[in-house]
């Protein structure tokens, strides 16, 4: 009960101190305000999802992360509608280019891990596991880039 408490004071603190500070930044931009709401959703689904994942209680963890994702996902709406722009074109075109680099990264990442791995299970079949997994993903992102890839030629 103790570290219920311990772990409730902690977050009073984390959100006061996200708050003040959201609140002296948006002195200089307004637009700064709005995000208060959104890191308090998060900062209460990561206090609520530590919670469950200690107590191993996998639905609350899921439930958690459904609930903050919808949550969030109004409030941005909202927003939207009360006339924020929250993302323009230049946002968008960033948004892209960071993505491709991203799975650039994370595929030649994976590729890398694979190659290391194929040699060294040889030796440690413990790894065996890993090494499937490493490819598994490899071969699934890859999967994916070329689906959406061939959707969007479509519709685009």
């Amino acid at each position: 009960m103790n570290e219920l408490i311990l772990n409730f004071l902690i977050w009073i603190f984390l959100a006061t101190v996200t708050t003040l500070i959201l609140l002296y930044l948006s002195k200089r931009d307004e637009k700064k305000k709005t995000l208060i709401p959104a890191m308090l959703v998060i900062l209460t689904m990561g206090y609520l999802m530590g919670y469950a994942v200690s107590n191993g209680n996998l639905p609350l963890a899921f439930s958690v992360f459904l609930v903050g994702g919808i949550v969030l996902n109004l409030y941005y709406a909202s927003l939207k509608r009360k006339g924020y722009v929250l993302e323009d074109e230049r946002i968008l075109r960033i948004e892209e280019i960071s993505a491709r680099r991203t799975l650039q990264v994370l595929m030649i990442t994976l590729a890398f891990i694979v190659i290391y791995l194929s040699i060294v299970q040889q030796r440690n079949p413990a790894l065996r596991d890993a090494f499937i997994l490493a490819e598994a993903l490899l071969a699934a992102v890859m999967l994916l880039h070329m689906a959406f890839r061939a959707y969007y030629s479509r519709v685009m």
